[in-house]
């Protein structure tokens, strides 16, 4: 029986890897030509001639390397762009199966990452959130150990991370606020170590600019404005804040037409948005720190990690369809640590959301010799899972602040 589950587990992924090299030679989200624009200009004009911000300068030179594989293998760039992605979707899976070793749990758990119809459309739509997820599940694989020197190590990977996109920067900012949290309880330097690398690697492309261009606040101003670069209350996310732009927006208007400029009682709405997420991350946080009786994770980073990447797409304004996604890997190990049957069935049922939302806004992308069904996926429909999305939210919140815990 154990060696019919072996070879069963090995065909699929070995389904997997098939389907996912065939969704290579066909286009996926339109954003890959901007991916493609930003990449050719930094190969031909150097990093400081090209850098417009939106994605940070290390993301940059990925696109940079997609661009130049493209030109030296002579095919198309959306090819070699997901040819990037494929190498870093194998290294997730590999990472992942060591996250999964380390916690002794069942390798099936990597089939749902492997597997799963939100992964597969992730991938064949070509979003890149597989190379920051590579870098953010390498931080928490060297994070188990809970000493200095493994915080050494996987700040070194959340450092890439943190300089690629910028949902990285709320992860950073709750192992902060952990940390300092651990520190004035307990005088506990060890996790302020895991900040290192990020600092060294942020100022080294600060001091390129200051040379480059001579301009040293280039960089930062990008990380401090981020926010302003597209200022809508929603993204075709499945959140918190999809019903509100629903019934803001005028009748034939896309749900990111409202902006989240929009005040509440004299204030704007974003505020609110960060008050909630910062709030429920220092919660979580001294949650994670008061909490001693534990038989999770040797320490808390992965259900750090994982609870802030779930809060922010559900309570941040602007949020994007894709957002969800490096929340969703990390709630695989993490839903293999609970015994809970909800939080399990809530996670399944979150994944099953993300693949309908994000396929009913984009298929499959461009291929075109499959005959799939027509799908009409009107906003009042999206509505419908909006809620059905956050009300799960909540059961998962509830689980986490009342039955997870740390060392």
């Amino acid at each position: 029986m154990k060696r019919i589950f072996i070879v069963l587990f090995w065909l699929i992924i070995t389904i997997g890897f098939a389907l996912k090299i065939y969704s290579l030679f066909y286009m996926g989200i339109f954003d890959m030509e901007v991916y493609q624009e930003w990449g050719l200009n930094t190969l031909t004009k150097g990093l400081a001639g090209s850098y417009m911000g939106v994605y940070f300068p290390f993301q940059y030179q990925v696109f940079e390397f997609g661009s130049w594989l493209s030109q030296v293998l002579n095919i198309e760039y959306y090819i070699a762009y997901k040819l990037v992605n494929l190498a870093f979707d194998i290294g997730n899976l590999v990472v992942l199966f060591l996250i999964l070793r380390k916690l002794s749990l069942s390798p099936f758990y990597l089939l749902i990452y492997w597997i799963h119809p939100w992964f597969l459309n992730m991938f064949s739509l070509g979003y890149i959130d597989f190379q920051f997820t590579f870098f953010i599940l390498l931080m928490v694989l060297y994070s188990f150990k809970d000493t200095s020197r493994d915080y050494l190590i996987a700040g070194i990977f959340l450092g890439f991370a943190f300089l690629m996109k910028p949902q990285v920067q709320i992860i950073l900012l709750t192992l902060f606020i952990f940390a300092s949290i651990r520190y004035f309880r307990a005088r506990d330097i060890r996790l302020f170590h895991i900040f290192i690398f990020p600092v060294v690697l942020f100022l080294n492309y600060t001091l390129y600019f200051s040379i480059t261009d001579g301009n040293p606040l280039r960089l930062a101003n990008v990380y401090i404005n981020i926010a302003n670069h597209m200022p809508c209350l929603n993204a075709n996310c499945t959140n918190f804040w999809f019903p509100a732009a629903y019934y803001i927006k005028d009748a034939d208007a896309p749900i990111y037409s409202v902006s989240d400029e929009i005040t509440f009682i004299g204030i704007k709405v974003r505020y609110f948005a960060v008050l909630a997420v910062l709030s429920l991350i220092y919660i979580f946080s001294r949650k994670m720190e008061k909490n001693e009786n534990i038989k999770m994770p040797d320490n808390p980073v992965l259900l750090l990690t994982c609870f802030s990447a779930l809060v922010v797409p559900f309570l941040m304004t602007s949020a994007h369809e894709n957002h969800m996604f490096l929340g969703t890997v990390l709630l695989i190990p993490v839903m293999g640590l609970t015994r809970s049957l909800i939080f399990k069935l809530c996670t399944h049922l979150l994944l099953i959301i993300q693949f309908i939302n994000l396929y009913g806004y984009y298929h499959l992308g461009e291929i075109q010799n499959l005959n799939l069904p027509a799908y009409n996926y009107p906003y009042s429909i999206a509505l419908i899972y909006s809620y059905i999305a956050v009300f799960i939210f909540i059961i998962m919140l509830m689980h986490f602040l009342r039955k997870f815990k740390s060392q």
